[in-house]
């Protein structure tokens, strides 16, 4: 329904999890998150990832197994939503403030979830001019996804559409670390090692 009805910018699942993917990441130091990015079909997305998470020595017990299936299971649902059969994976480790300014991303479809830290803001169509505009001065309404949400938005490349004006949360200085996972289209940016 998201992608055919074109007056739908952006999708929140708000989902509750039972699995406490806070003590995977508590237990690790900030150099330990995974930072990857990889292209895969979602027939070898477990192999991959499970592969990524071994070279950052993640120990293998019950919380990586959920994070690796939810990852699984967002990069299928992704595939089946955008139509294709490659999506390009990226878990950023998130130290900064990257991406703090508002804006639109250059993309046609998008998935976020935060696993770990403070996480994604965005806002309202009604203020996206006055945000964009004012940047650090922005004074007005800010929405923020909560810990889990998954956010399926359009970007500034999809047709009809002006895409989501969002950022990170400013985080420098303040001894935060995030996990987010970003799921795309495959594009000249992707990666397939």
């Amino acid at each position: 329904v998201y992608v055919l009805d074109p007056r739908i910018e952006m999708v929140i699942y708000r989902r509750s999890i039972v699995c406490n993917w806070e003590k995977l990441f508590d237990n690790l130091e900030p150099s330990q998150f995974p930072d990857f990015r990889i292209l895969v079909g979602s027939f070898e997305v477990k192999r991959e990832v499970e592969k990524k998470l071994d070279e950052y020595e993640i120990i293998a017990d019950e919380n990586r197994k959920s994070l690796v299936n939810d990852i699984c299971n967002l990069v299928r649902i992704f595939s089946k939503i955008t139509q294709e059969e490659f999506v390009d994976v990226r878990l950023d480790r998130i130290e900064d403030d990257s991406c703090w300014k508002f804006h639109r991303d250059a993309v046609e479809t998008r998935l976020l979830t935060t696993y770990y830290g403070p996480t994604t803001e965005w806002v309202n169509p009604l203020y996206s001019e006055q945000a964009l505009k004012e940047q650090k001065k922005y004074e007005g309404p800010i929405e923020h996804l909560q810990m889990n949400d998954v956010a399926i938005f359009r970007g500034s490349r999809c047709n009809n559409s002006h895409g989501v004006v969002h950022r990170s949360p400013p985080i420098s200085g303040k001894g935060y670390v995030r996990s987010l996972l970003c799921l795309n289209i495959p594009s000249s940016a992707s990666s397939k090692e």
